[in-house]
């Protein structure tokens, strides 16, 4: 590439990164906005039912704040006061200097932090877009070596048919021309097209999984604000019931979300993975006793073959097994045993075992069952909710401690998940080579 051109794909790279990060910053801006209107008012719905037996959304508020000195002394001074209606109204003042100046300290830290996040973007950006750039140039400079050559008529015909007979809705379209003179352009577009049809692949069954398990959570908080704006604002059980739907349906949205978020890091290789020497037994210690104080449905039992060590992510690799035991609980039935298990397997190395007593995977499903947002037949009918995402996350988990799953499952008998990881020493060699 000569210097113009690369001067001149630097210059394109460089304007769309300022226009992606203006469009960042804007959001970035408008989250904590929104961030600070909600925790405002969320206080102050609070101090109102710390102070009201029955809490009415019909009061008169106002909030004041310090006149003089620093920003802080402003806040430090705020009171907020609010005024029952009725014959014979109420008013309560409460202090809001605490809160707002604890606030302030945290937005100014979550600012600052998501401020240099954005200028790390800035600055890496340009480089970023001109990777993604890349094979735009390489076709750019094909067509230019291909313009100086000199074709007959009949070359540029045949370039000019295939290109015509191109479908770009076929995953396997190829541009074909059988010409040695034009192989290097030929490469370039089925280069491009390749990761074009993948990329679109990928993203349409992304759009379509994640809309499906966020149309379900959003219908109901629509459903509920539309009850509350039609007849639940004076309706004490209409209201305690909309709230509490919208809170639950809330939470499995902040679930999916933070699931999608992950594996979206884990693909970017942005994911944090911090290896260190650790033992499986006492994490396995702490999963067992944490899995009785949370689950009191399930009898938990742990046995443990043989004290193994790994070198392995102590947060990561807890999180892999604590997906397999809630799974395992989700689909056991009330009192059912969930067995945990330390053992080496036939090679020697360390082996995770988690067995239910649950309602089985079926042989078709088994193969499947690592795949996002990917639900068997008898996992959805059995209404324990879930997204889909977790084994996901497990299996990418596993994946980075370069370990792999066992599955061992019978339908309405149970299901034994293992996860086999390799022994310290190959585990310690395979992570500094990768570093």
């Amino acid at each position: 590439m000569s210097r113009a051109e690369k001067t001149r794909s630097t210059s394109i790279a460089q304007r769309l990164n300022r226009h992606f990060r203006l469009q960042q910053l804007g959001g970035i801006l408008a989250a904590d906005l929104s961030l600070i209107v909600f925790s405002v008012c969320f206080w102050c719905y609070l101090a109102e039912t710390e102070r009201v037996a029955e809490w009415t959304l019909w009061m008169d508020r106002s909030l004041t704040f310090g006149s003089g000195g620093t920003f802080f002394d402003m806040l430090r001074d705020a009171t907020y006061s609010f005024t029952l209606r009725g014959v014979n109204p109420a008013t309560f003042t409460v202090e809001a200097g605490r809160f707002f100046c604890t606030f302030a300290v945290l937005m100014l830290i979550v600012l600052t932090g998501q401020l240099i996040g954005w200028l790390c973007k800035c600055v890496s950006g340009t480089a970023e877009i001109r990777r993604y750039l890349k094979p735009i140039d390489d076709i750019a400079q094909a067509a230019e070596r291909a313009s100086a050559q000199q074709f007959d008529e009949s070359k540029f015909r045949d370039l000019e048919d295939a290109i015509d007979h191109i479908n770009a809705a076929t995953p396997d379209a190829k541009l074909s021309i059988g010409d040695a003179e034009l192989a290097g352009l030929e490469a370039a577009v089925n280069n491009l097209m390749k990761r074009m049809h993948e990329s679109y692949r990928q993203q349409v069954r992304f759009v379509d999984d994640a809309s499906h398990e966020l149309r379900t959570p959003i219908a109901v908080i629509q459903g509920y604000a539309n009850m509350l704006d039609r007849w639940g604002k004076d309706d004490e059980t209409v209201l305690n019931e909309s709230i509490a739907a919208i809170k639950t349906e809330s939470d499995h949205m902040k679930t999916l979300v933070e699931q999608l978020l992950f594996l979206a890091r884990g693909d970017m290789g942005r994911q944090q993975f911090h290896p260190e020497p650790i033992s499986l037994a006492d994490m396995l210690h702490e999963i067992h006793e944490e899995s009785e104080m949370i689950d009191e449905k399930h009898p938990y039992t742990l046995k443990l073959d043989a004290p193994c060590m790994a070198f392995a992510d102590p947060a990561m690799l807890k999180q892999a097994v604590r997906i397999l035991v809630d799974n395992a609980a989700k689909y056991t039935p009330e009192g059912g045993r969930i067995a945990l298990r330390l053992r080496q397997d036939e090679a020697g190395n360390p082996c995770i075992d988690v067995q239910d007593a649950g309602i089985g995977v079926a042989e078709k499903d088994v193969a499947h069952m690592f795949e996002r947002f990917y639900r068997s037949d008898a996992a959805r009918s059995s209404q324990t909710g879930g997204s889909g995402l977790g084994l996901s996350i497990a299996k990418w988990i596993v994946d980075q401690h370069k370990g792999y799953f066992e599955v061992v499952s019978a339908e309405d008998v149970g299901t034994r998940v293992s996860i086999h990881l390799p022994q310290e020493e190959t585990q310690r060699s395979a992570s500094v080579k990768t570093a």
